[in-house]
């Protein structure tokens, strides 16, 4: 509209000026070198006008020619953008569909209509983690870290490179460098924790344990449950160096744990062995008291040779603000066995006797019947209905649903402070192995 009016307003002027020229018959003389000129008004303006026109049809014409391969030029980069991206779709759609050869393909087009598009990289290191190509893939990984809006990308690149060999060291610099740009991202977290494992680094642990509950990544309650086993592993490993300091860990680690038995068997075998009997004792006494379990036993053997008491004494001391308790029933008839009094072992064990009794209660009435009438077949015959009996609690992995004798922080299947003190489910095998159709994934990465 506006092109319309201003030539609109361009012909009025001209036909205006042309209207003058025309009205216009004034004679006009001029001298020039000893001559003297005379024509009208009309004529001079005419040349004037016809003079100015060519001038502006010469300006056209050589800014069309001028701006013509501009515009070729430009039409070209048009098109080429979007062949460009319509390869980076049918790149994601391969992606997507696990088309490998699609991806490569596509790839290759990329790298020809988008040269420095930052896409292009992405698609490009894909293309050459699929083909295997992992040092190429590294190449275009590194170049991302320049550009602070895909770096986030190159570095995971990276991170599973490192992954992938088992360079736990690097993996873990990037998966930091990762954490300090977005902490937010839900994999990046358990991802630090898994390498953490693998390298075993339980300072490292505590670091990014108090850092993630800063942040509001972890709870308070998961904090200390983490924090507490780094410590106890830290303590397991100073034993060597200073038993004293390997006891000032423990403590920390049950004032974050409360009560958690691997934690308190471990310091009382500890005090026990520096000679510190009244505290091992008092300390494992009040774990009983609060939470009773049956991994106790030896220490309580260990406390009464020390002593130089029967452990029958011990025992009485220990249950006697729980004596109804079954673990507490199960250490009485342990300590009347021990104690050869195998008679009063049968009248407190008779009450615990089912249909299906568990394998522990299998085996005490073993040595029972053993002790009461040394027939070996008898005894035997308890220990056969030992395989057939009722679950008891033992240490079961929450993730996978295997289970082991004792605990550990990190079980044989790689899962960290996953253990718990429970009946084993009806869906186990008789490998032992839950019935689970979703596991926990592995570190991000190794699947490649």
């Amino acid at each position: 509209m506006k092109k319309l009016i201003f030539l609109t307003l361009q012909i009025l002027i001209l036909i205006i000026i042309v209207l003058w020229v025309i009205s216009s018959n004034q004679k006009v003389d001029f001298f020039w070198k000893g001559i003297i000129f005379t024509s009208n008004a009309s004529f001079f303006i005419s040349i004037l006008i016809f003079l100015v026109v060519v001038a502006l049809i010469i300006q056209r014409i050589y800014l069309y020619f001028r701006q013509t391969p501009k515009r070729i030029k430009d039409n070209l980069k048009i098109n080429k953008y979007k062949k460009g991206i319509n390869s980076i779709v049918k790149a994601i759609a391969a992606l997507s569909n696990n088309d490998d050869r699609e991806l490569i393909a596509q790839s290759k087009r990329i790298e020809n209509y988008l040269e420095d598009n930052p896409i292009n990289l992405i698609i490009k290191a894909e293309a050459a983690r699929k083909k295997k190509q992992f040092a190429l893939a590294e190449e275009n990984y590194n170049k991302m870290l320049t550009n602070p809006d895909i770096k986030i990308i190159g570095l995971k690149g990276l991170l599973e490179q490192n992954l992938r060999t088992q360079d736990y060291h690097h993996a873990l610099i990037y998966a930091e460098q990762i954490y300090q740009i977005n902490s937010k991202l839900d994999w990046i977290y358990e991802t630090i924790l898994q390498i953490i494992i693998k390298t075993k680094n339980w300072q490292k642990l505590i670091e990014i344990n108090n850092d993630a509950k800063s942040k509001k990544i972890i709870s308070k309650f998961l904090q200390n449950k983490s924090n507490a086993v780094a410590l106890y592993e830290i303590s397991l490993i100073k034993e060597g160096v200073s038993i004293e300091e390997s006891i000032k860990l423990l403590d920390q680690a049950i004032n974050f744990r409360p009560n958690f038995p691997p934690f308190i068997k471990r310091i009382v075998s500890l005090l026990i062995e520096n000679n510190q009997i009244s505290k091992a004792k008092k300390i494992l006494f009040k774990a009983w008291s609060n939470d009773p379990h049956p991994s106790y036993f030896d220490e309580i053997m260990i406390l009464s040779e020390k002593e130089g008491n029967k452990i029958e004494k011990i025992v009485n001391e220990l249950i006697r603000t729980n004596s109804k308790n079954y673990e507490s029933i199960i250490v009485k008839i342990k300590a009347k066995i021990i104690e050869k009094n195998f008679d009063e072992a049968k009248k407190i064990i008779s009450p615990l006797l089912s249909s299906r009794p568990n394998k522990t209660i299998c085996e005490l009435m073993s040595k029972v019947e053993m002790g009461i009438s040394g027939n070996l077949s008898k005894a035997n015959s308890w220990l056969g209905r030992a395989n057939f009996g009722n679950y008891e609690k033992t240490w079961v992995c929450k993730n996978t649903g295997l289970y082991q004798k004792e605990w550990t922080s990190i079980t044989k299947e790689g899962h960290f402070d996953s253990l718990e003190w429970i009946i084993p489910n009806n869906d186990i095998n008789d490998s032992g192995l839950k019935k689970m159709s979703n596991f926990v994934p592995n570190i991000i990465g190794t699947n490649t």
